[in-house]
């Protein structure tokens, strides 16, 4: 596959003299480049006394450091720039990573290693993250996933440390307490020295530069005293191998987990080994003998604690209601059996071993410093080895609104041990999967007619290719379960090909339906031209199946955040609703979709289709609709407040959308400090410039557990109006600085093949015409202070804003007045 990426060159590895470990990777042609340091230290080192420390001293650095106050800190200059930035806390280790333009490596880097090394842990400040962590641990004891690796936790050995508290929350983070701001300051002064953190810096400078970047703001750091290797207890033997968790509006989940020990540096690398094959969805894999047998409509694979040779490895579900769990569970262990037998994998560890080129040929920078090192075969097998029924967890969960009967790890369950059954057996004939057809796909002939509108591939990727269509429902709307039969009956075509290195997928957006396909274009019209007689004429058994998935996935769904919830719901609410109720799914309603459905479509590069996809073509481009002050209020369960305002883009011109991407890019570091660090209203927010189907505009969504709507309605309103006033005192010297960084993020944007093409398509949908893109570049230059003040002003005016609460509206008129 063609990129502009080389793939990174053998890294070089050394270390400071102050114990700083460095790794460098050079990639060139990268515009980007990421910079991760990994601190060894994490939730199990922290002093007991305070549950959640670690947790707290990850969020507490970034709150400002010697040489760079909050207000100039990584994260507002890292979202200044369009780039990335995010942390983690886990059992052993921190991490700290972020992706910037590779002109600003060197700025990016000075906040990172100055924030790691010397925080202000300002008091005041302090208090305020605390009230965020509080508010983290409340949406987080809603969280199905969190309290499934809760329930796992209990299982293991008693005294195992993953069942203790370390998430953190207000009662347990005791500020008030004379000792606690000593002790975080001695544990942040043990952990967060050079002698205990590796840095990884990815980009296209020359190992030499990179090195020399990493020598000088590096050799500063001081070093601190060595720590003994703390003991790791034991995870077996466990306490419980069969449970039921009960939560709230449950669809009713299936995790497989396995305890490992004595795994070694290889057990990620491992355990991505077995995704890829479970991924494989060709008829000899695990995935399509599940669904043929109505056992399970599919799996992830999930590795959420992996340290000092230890791992806790999931394998989540989704059984059909009613299947019998314990023959899915034969049935997995019964292939991992095939797996270890079937070694050495003739053929198969060659084909894994080219699909891991590939894919990590793709890679960006941070992706690259991210990534585990390649798989051995000796790993793989020692990772095999330890998926046996002896190591095994079985968490079965239901609907339950029943309290709580135990605390596990801080949050509280409701947990039953079950009893342990007779095992099923397997009667299936395993076999390695065949060769990947997608993996070396034939040259494409010379198109000589294209029923899509093709745009030239962009200047660099002359391999790659793009394709995408939409289909717009008749009268009649979807069928009920349609885009879930499809997308059932397309996966052991998407399956191979995503494993070869295509991006496809089909999904039920606005009410219509949307396939998407990116990567190499022969591949591409290899698997464009397997997948359209599919679509057309899907297996009977995918078209029975179908409305099952779909309230399966809306079951899914009602136990999500709300704010999540809301964006989910947001697109389909900015499209007129069909008026009729949609068919039932059988073949007769298939065939009569067919026949009325209108298509749209566009191609990027070598990826022509002479033959008609199924449907009519649209007579003509669907225009954006007009948009008007809406409010809909959304029915949920009990839970946080959560409200999400979208302002529609008019008028849709270049100019306009050029002021308002600036707008968003000044909006969004101040949204996140004002509501989020300021006014501690909740965890989960969102601000920025989206485009949501055929529309775009300006979103806002914060969710709070302690704020009712109208309350962060008010607190959006009054986050607008302090912001006109520094809008309107931008210095020339900021304002130049914000036009150059988001001229700077477009145009990465206009390089990157997968960018460029999603963009194109965007413009399409909108109604935009070719090149629209790059008008709004030319716009960006001419603007002018007055017209970023006019975009706010028509912001604040709030005349096209659809919003969505768990809520009704507060007033009849709820707009965002100046």
């Amino acid at each position: 596959m063609s990129t502009l990426i080389e793939p990174s060159k053998q890294p070089l590895n050394l270390q400071l003299p102050n114990g700083l470990e460095v790794r460098i990777a050079h990639q060139a042609g990268a515009r980007m480049a990421a910079a991760r340091v990994e601190v060894r230290g994490g939730s199990h080192d922290e002093p007991g006394e305070y549950p959640g420390l670690a947790h707290f001293l990850e969020h507490c650095v970034f709150l400002g450091s010697r040489d760079f106050p909050p207000g100039e800190g990584l994260i507002p200059f890292v979202q200044g720039l369009g780039g990335r930035v995010n942390a983690s806390t886990r059992a052993r280790s921190t991490e700290f990573f972020c992706e910037v333009p590779a002109t600003h490596l060197e700025q990016a880097l000075a906040r990172l290693l100055d924030m790691l090394a010397t925080p202000l842990l300002d008091s005041t400040a302090l208090h305020r993250e605390r009230a965020v962590l509080e508010a983290e641990y409340s949406a987080r004891a809603c969280d199905p996933q969190t309290l499934c690796e809760a329930a796992l936790a209990y299982a293991l050995a008693p005294g195992h440390p993953l069942a203790d508290f370390h998430a953190g929350n207000a009662a347990s983070l005791a500020l008030e307490s004379p000792d606690f701001i000593p002790t975080l300051q001695r544990f942040h002064h043990d952990q967060y020295q050079p002698g205990r953190m590796r840095l990884t810096l990815v980009g296209p400078q020359s190992p030499e530069e990179l090195l020399e970047l990493a020598r000088r703001l590096g050799n500063p750091l001081e070093p601190g005293r060595s720590l003994p290797e703390p003991s790791v207890p034991p995870m077996l033997p466990l306490r419980a191998d069969r449970l039921r968790l009960g939560l709230p509006r449950d669809p009713g989940r299936l995790i497989i987990a396995f305890a490992l020990e004595g795994q070694g540096d290889g057990l990620e690398a491992a355990a991505g080994f077995l995704q890829r094959l479970l991924n494989d969805e060709s008829f000899a894999g695990l995935q399509a003998r599940l669904a043929l047998l109505g056992l399970s409509d599919g799996v992830r694979l999930r590795l959420p604690y992996a340290q000092a040779g230890q791992g806790l490895l999931l394998m989540e579900f989704e059984p059909v209601h009613g299947a019998d769990r314990s023959q899915l569970e034969a049935e997995l262990l019964a292939w991992l059996a095939f797996l270890r037998a079937s070694v050495p994998w003739p053929g198969l560890w060659e084909e894994q071993e080219e699909i891991l080129r590939r894919r990590t040929a793709t890679f960006g920078p941070l992706e690259t410093a991210m990534a585990p090192a390649a798989p051995s075969k000796v790993d793989v097998r020692a990772f095999l080895e330890q998926l046996r029924p002896e190591r095994l967890i079985r968490l079965e969960t239901c609907e339950s609104d029943a309290g709580p009967n135990l605390e596990v790890a801080g949050f509280p369950l409701n947990l039953e041990r079950l009893d342990t059954r007779p095992a099923a057996r397997s009667s299936t004939h395993w076999r390695l999967p065949p060769a990947n057809p997608y993996l070396h796909p034939e040259p494409p002939a010379p198109t000589r007619r294209s029923v899509v509108p093709l745009l030239p591939c962009l200047s660099g990727y002359p391999d790659q290719g793009a394709l995408f269509l939409r289909w717009l429902p008749g009268q009649g709307g979807l069928p009920l379960g349609l885009a879930q039969s499809l997308q059932q009956a397309l996966r052991p075509v998407l399956g191979p090909a995503s494993l070869a290195g295509l991006d496809g997928r089909l999904q039920q957006e606005q009410g219509g339906l949307t396939l998407s396909l990116l990567g190499n274009a022969s591949l591409l019209r290899q698997a464009a031209t397997d997948l359209l007689p599919i679509l057309q004429a899907p297996p009977r058994w995918t078209l029975a199946q179908g409305p099952r998935l779909q309230q399966a996935a809306l079951h899914r769904a009602t136990a999500e955040l709300p704010i999540r919830q809301m964006l989910q719901r947001l697109p389909d609410l900015l499209e007129q609703p069909p008026t009729e109720a949609p068919p039932a799914l059988d073949p007769q309603a298939l065939v009569c979709f067919w026949s009325q459905a209108r298509w749209q479509g566009l191609g990027l590069g070598d990826v022509g289709l002479e033959v008609e996809p199924p449907g009519l073509p649209m007579s003509r481009e669907v225009q954006a609709g007009e948009g008007d002050r809406r409010w809909h209020p959304l029915e949920m369960p009990a839970g946080d407040n959560a409200l999400l305002l979208f302002h529609l883009l008019q008028p849709a011109s270049p100019a306009t959308e050029a002021a308002w991407r600036l707008l968003a890019s000044l909006l969004e570091p101040a949204f996140h400090q004002r509501l989020r660090g300021e006014l501690q209203l909740g965890y989960a927010l969102a601000c920025g410039f989206r485009q949501l189907g055929r529309q775009r505009g300006l979103l806002f969504a914060v969710q709070s557990p302690r704020v009712p709507v109208a309350g962060l309605l008010d607190a959006i309103r009054d986050f607008l109006a302090r912001q006109r006033k520094r809008l309107a005192h931008l210095s020339a010297g900021e304002w130049g600085e914000r036009v150059r960084s988001l001229d700077l993020q477009l145009s990465r944007q206009a390089a990157s093949f997968p960018d460029h093409a999603r963009q194109c398509w965007l413009d399409r949908l909108a109604g935009m015409p070719d090149g629209h893109a790059q008008r709004v570049r030319d716009a960006l230059t001419r603007l002018q202070p007055s017209h970023l003040l006019m975009a706010h002003d028509q912001l604040c005016a709030g005349q096209s804003c659809l919003a969505l609460a768990n809520a009704a509206a507060p007033s009849p008129d709820w707009h965002l007045p100046h």
